[in-house]
């Protein structure tokens, strides 16, 4: 039953993943927490090993999704062009700073993710709670915008992906709304394609170094069960992006945050 599970968390993750433009982690490693437990049978935690998976399952997931966003022209190439290369940079440091977080003190980094998901919620519900949302600036104005600003979004996100884990996009699709004011099916699609270009490193990056923590044959496992569902999801999800109103993906996503935080915490 435990295989069932993971198939129906993948597919879950990946319509999330597609529809937010997150990837899909913010479904996958709490899942993976409820289904196999947040210790394996010796005592150690596997939040390593989970991330680990689910680096890998990002990459697979996130890419119907982008296919999605592409014949939409959602995607803003000049954009990404900047997010995509300051977030390789961020992935390899947050990885290396993810270890860090080991044996005893590795119920911390679960707790890290938690307050992070908590973070996004709360944002999320600022902004669904104003009385005049505004919907973002035109194109040109956001890609004539100084590369600093570009870079600050695309750094973070990188270093948010390779230290908990997960895709990015929870940082990258608020960030570019504030920073650059982006409108949101737009930030949400910029997200997706960065994800799909930095998430293969992440990946090989946290499988290399899982050492005594776990194994990489363990992930492909924990892959071979999530992926298949998630890509199917992602393709569904990377639909209703361009299909829900505003406020239903916003409200779906304060729902995916929450309780992800909750599992986070509750281990």
């Amino acid at each position: 039953m435990e295989y069932v599970f993971l198939l129906i968390a993948g597919l879950v993750a990946g319509v999330f993943g597609g529809l937010l433009g997150i990837g899909g982690s913010s479904i996958m490693i709490p899942a993976m927490v409820l289904i196999l437990g947040a210790r394996s049978a010796a005592g150690r935690e596997q939040i390593h090993q989970y991330m680990a998976a689910a680096m890998i399952v990002n990459f697979l997931l996130i890419w119907p999704s982008v296919i999605v966003h592409m014949r939409n022209k959602a995607i803003w190439v000049r954009l990404w062009a900047y997010l995509a290369p300051a977030a390789l940079v961020g992935i390899i440091l947050g990885v290396q700073v993810s270890f860090l977080f080991e044996g005893a003190v590795a119920r911390y980094l679960r707790w890290c993710v938690g307050v992070f998901f908590l973070y996004v919620a709360g944002h999320n519900v600022y902004r669904l709670t104003r009385t005049r949302p505004a919907e973002g600036l035109p194109r040109a104005q956001i890609e004539k915008a100084p590369a600093w600003r570009k870079i600050i979004v695309g750094f973070p996100m990188g270093v948010v992906a390779g230290l908990l884990g997960i895709g990015g996009g929870s940082l990258a699709v608020p960030s570019q709304q504030i920073a650059l004011k982006v409108p949101l099916r737009n930030a949400i699609a910029v997200s997706a394609a960065t994800i799909a270009s930095i998430s293969w490193l992440g990946a090989i990056l946290k499988n290399a170094q899982l050492g005594a923590s776990g194994s990489v044959v363990e992930s492909l496992r924990l892959a071979t069960f999530l992926a298949p569902t998630a890509m199917v999801g992602s393709f569904i999800g990377g639909h209703m992006t361009h299909s829900l109103p505003l406020r239903y993906v916003r409200l779906a996503f304060i729902a995916l945050m929450l309780a992800s935080a909750w599992k986070m915490f509750a281990g």
